[in-house]
């Protein structure tokens, strides 16, 4: 699912991304995704998601209990 949205960018960093689009073979949108997805971020997971272990122990599987003990 692809989403529409506007963001305002100075002139200089538009000619930047045309730049890196053109470098990559690429349009704006696909340049602006492929940045976005290189960036390093502090918590990987998306809002409102959580691990398999945090599932786990909030649901108190036998193997979290004995853990806990």
């Amino acid at each position: 699912m692809t989403v529409r949205i506007n963001i305002s960018i100075t002139c200089d960093t538009l000619d930047r991304l045309d730049q890196y689009a053109f470098e990559n073979h690429s349009s704006r949108s696909k340049a602006i995704t492929d940045l976005v997805w290189k960036a390093h971020v502090k918590n990987a997971q998306l809002r409102g998601q959580i691990s398999l272990d945090e599932y786990m122990n909030k649901h108190g599987s036998k193997k979290a209990k004995k853990n806990s003990s």
